[in-house]
């Protein structure tokens, strides 16, 4: 090429790159204007009176009216201002409308939602209301439409993506959030699993999985036998019911063929790795801490609170931090929000604080219906009864006509194995969530109350979804309450499904009345603890049977047990703890295996571990990969290899004590193999996959967006936030997912791991009389729009929990406010 041609070409290359750079900065600053200002005068339809919204420098709000009416008007108009696309969403999964913008891979879920009837089941429960509760809902859904009316510049990035537009918000798309908790914190597809495993397994090798509470497992009524070590196995047996899987006949014990199905989950998708149902799991509260000490374990002589919340981890984080303030009714609050629902689901307010896990309530029944031949009518007692139909029509993206849905109804509920096959029975799922029992009037009651008593009565009013609600009053008081509904089932646990006779008039025996929920007040050893762990050592089978292994619990109540002049720091300290009950426990088995295998320096390596998942540690990386391979080569082979096989870690731990028994034996090799041999082929396979290694480089975190699955979509907006090194492991108080340890397919694992799952809020309260204190943290940042600083702004703060003050007194959120929304009634209106 000539010099003349060259330069020519050159600038031609430079021209069109200048172009490139020009239009893509053009486009930068374009979607940035998406981005509401914090610094602004508006005018909002419906206020009483002005109202104020400071904003610190990480844009914490804190909001300030004259009436409860006005304030929620103002969240609702913050809430929209910076999680627009997560209200998108929530609505979007709550109506079964995610199709019409993802296209096929999608229908599956909205399939499931619509034959679920969430949408319905949440315009019921807002019929449920008064007219003031429910002119509250209205107060908050016009502040998220008046923010509608007044947005500034583009939609968020993800409307431009998909070219859509936000819709507007109402009560129902309020009470709609809760039914998405509701649904998410539901045992329905736990119980399904376990008919699996009842189906394709020999009667011996089920009967060994059988659920259970070990009897070193703390209760939160701190009423069980839960002293002393964790051993391996002993446990509390399962609970038996003559309406129990065995009580099926023949067929309807379900056929070994529906194991090769695999576990029944929330959606099939046509494309691997994308499933938008997926998200709705960003609320299972399945295994969060809470507690609280009392004045005499800490330092000043008030009550300290802690709270975190173990989720999803997504992006924009699933909560918002806001404090709230309305003058004429006194109500000052601060804590974590939910960007769709008006109020503070966790926090304090200047008389007491609290704080929610999980209750592991068992809220669903399969029941099993007797189809007539032609396939119209199902037995009811002595008769046919025809189904209902439901229809409803399902846009799809990319398809010319909605897609038909047909939904059969039982006077029990939905026929769920419509849209959930299960080797052709027809199930009909009776849950709680369909219910019309509102959320809203309680939780907003726990946001105004000033005394334990009040407190306690707010939680009764709390109906859905099921919660173990921790609180601590600045008058020094601890107390704990279930919140919910469990059903009242006679001649059956709920397990597993029961033919549907027992349920023949429809429904359940009632709800557990309010007086029969387990509770506790000021309890003698200073402080309440739970961590997802039985309520009482007489419940177990009532409430649930489904608990987790409680090492966390034990963990947690062996800390305060030994509290003494505790502080915040302690507090968060405890938070962070990834000391390993479960690999104290299990230890000597993996050094053992390790010495078998001729790997004394790796032997010697374990032996040295501090039982610490902390990032830096080479034993925890080591310990856990042994601990998959084995529990894979144990199980697995059972389940034809298939990777979702129901296999508890309770149901593990009896077969390590037990030694040589059914389950050890690999059946599809000639040679009978011995449990040392199971543990030395793990281990073989942890020293090849992990030797060397530090958990902080082989076990990562990310939260996760939507269409961050999309790559290119993810490196030109930055959805993902992550990966970076995660602390803690399986059980620890600072915990990783269990659920992905769980998987059987050992032969195809590699390292790393990157967890989608963890803390996803902390929150710490002090109670002191007059001057009560709340300090937050988000693993991401408070606003949902990737090109803001703020989107995570919080996440340098995480690893060593930073935790921010929030106050509940106005002057000082106004010192500290970098900017300022004045909010304006609108004349005339």
């Amino acid at each position: 090429m000539s010099d003349r041609l060259h330069r020519r070409f050159s600038r031609v290359i430079a021209v069109l790159l200048l172009g490139t750079g020009l239009v893509s900065t053009l486009v930068y600053f374009y979607l940035r204007r998406s981005i509401q200002p914090y610094d602004d005068r508006l005018e909002l339809v419906g206020l009483e009176a002005s109202a104020t919204v400071w904003f610190d420098e990480l844009a914490i709000p804190t909001l300030e009216a004259l009436t409860e009416s006005d304030v929620y008007r103002a969240q609702g108009f913050v809430h929209a201002s910076e999680r627009l696309w997560q209200l998108e969403l929530f609505q979007r999964i709550a109506s079964g409308q995610l199709a019409e913008v993802f296209g096929d891979p999608a229908l599956a879920a909205d399939r499931l939602i619509r034959t679920l009837d969430l949408w319905g089941a949440a315009e019921r429960s807002v019929e449920a209301l008064t007219p003031a509760q429910r002119a509250l809902l209205e107060a908050y859904s016009d502040g998220v439409n008046s923010r509608l009316e007044s947005w500034e510049g583009p939609w968020p990035p993800e409307f431009l993506v998909l070219g859509i537009d936000p819709r507007p918000w109402s009560p129902q798309a309020t009470a709609a959030v809760g039914k998405i908790m509701a649904l998410d914190l539901s045992s329905w597809r736990t119980e399904l699993d376990r008919a699996r495993a009842a189906a394709s397994l020999p009667a011996e090798k089920f009967a060994e999985l059988g659920t259970g509470y070990p009897r070193w497992g703390p209760t939160i009524l701190q009423d069980g036998p839960a002293r002393g070590r964790a051993r391996d196995g002993d446990s509390v047996p399962v609970s038996t019911s003559p309406g129990g899987l065995g009580a099926l006949p023949g067929k309807a014990r379900l056929s070994p063929r529906v194991a090769a199905a695999g576990p029944v989950g929330p959606l099939a998708t046509p494309e691997p790795g994308w499933d938008p149902l997926d998200f709705l799991s960003g609320f299972a509260l399945t295994t969060s801490n809470s507690w609280a000490i009392g004045g005499a374990r800490t330092s000043d002589g008030y009550p300290l609170l802690a709270s975190d919340m173990h989720l999803a981890l997504r992006a924009p984080a699933t909560w918002y931090v806001n404090a709230l303030h309305a003058r004429r009714s006194g109500l000052h609050v601060a804590g974590i929000t939910i960007p769709g629902v008006p109020g503070v689901v966790v926090g304090y307010n200047r008389d007491l604080a609290w704080a929610f896990t999980n209750g592991m309530v068992d809220d669903a029944d399969f029941a099993l219906e007797v189809v007539s031949p032609d396939g119209s009518a199902y037995r009811s007692g002595d008769r046919w009864v025809p189904f209902s139909i439901r229809r409803e029509a399902i846009a799809v993206r990319g398809r010319a006509e909605p897609l038909l849905h047909e939904v059969r109804e039982t006077s029990r509920g939905p026929v769920i194995t419509d849209v959930v096959p299960v080797d052709g029975l027809t199930l009909s799922l009776l849950w709680t969530g369909r219910y019309p029992r509102p959320e809203m009037p309680g939780l907003l009651a726990m946001n105004r109350a000033r005394t334990a008593e009040e407190f306690d009565e707010s939680v009764r009013a709390f109906q859905s979804p099921h919660q173990n609600v921790i609180y601590a009053t600045t008058r020094g008081e601890l107390g704990y309450r279930l919140s919910g509904s469990i059903p009242r089932r006679v001649g059956f646990d709920g397990a597993t499904p029961i033919p549907a006779d027992p349920l023949a008039d429809a429904e359940w025996a009632g709800f557990w009345p309010a007086d029969s929920m387990p509770t506790l007040r000021d309890p003698a050893s200073g402080f309440l603890a739970s961590a997802n762990n039985l309520q009482s050592s007489r419940l177990y089978g009532l409430v649930g049977v489904d608990f987790p292994l409680p090492f966390r619990a034990r963990r947690i109540v062996d800390q305060l047990e030994r509290a003494r002049n505790w502080t915040v720091d302690e507090m968060r300290d405890l938070q962070l703890d990834t000391h390993s009950l479960w690999a104290q426990l299990l230890l000597p088995r993996a050094v053992g295996a390790a010495r078998r295998v001729g790997s004394d320096s790796v032997a010697r390596e374990l032996e040295a571990w501090n039982r610490r998942v902390s990032v830096e540690s080479s034993q925890a990386i080591l310990f856990h990969v042994w601990l998959y391979m084995l529990r894979g080569r144990l199980a697995a082979d059972e389940y034809g290899g298939d990777s979702g096989g129901w296999f508890p870690d309770g149901a593990l731990l009896r077969i390590l004590e037990a030694g040589d028994g059914a389950w050890v034996d690999d059946v599809r090799t000639p040679e009978t193999e011995s449990l040392e041999d199971i543990e030395e082929q793990a281990m073989r396979a942890a020293i090849r996959h992990a030797a060397g290694r530090r958990w902080g480089e082989a076990h990562l975190e990310r939260s996760t967006h939507l269409l961050g699955q999309v790559d290119w979509l993810n490196r030109l907006f930055g959805f993902h936030i992550g990966p970076y090194p995660g602390p803690g492991g399986p059980y620890t108080v600072r915990p990783d997912d269990p659920v992905r340890w769980r998987s059987l397919d050992s032969g195809s694992w590699e390292l790393p791991i990157v967890s989608e799952y963890g803390p996803s809020e902390r929150f710490i309260a002090h109670l002191v009389p007059g001057r009560a204190r709340g300090y937050f943290l988000l693993p991401t940042g408070q606003s949902g729009n990737p090109l803001s600083r703020h989107y995570r702004d919080m996440t340098d703060r995480w690893p060593e929990s930073r935790l921010v003050e929030v106050s509940l007194e106005p002057d000082s959120a106004r010192a500290r406010a970098v900017s300022t929304l004045r909010l304006e009634p609108l004349e005339g209106g």
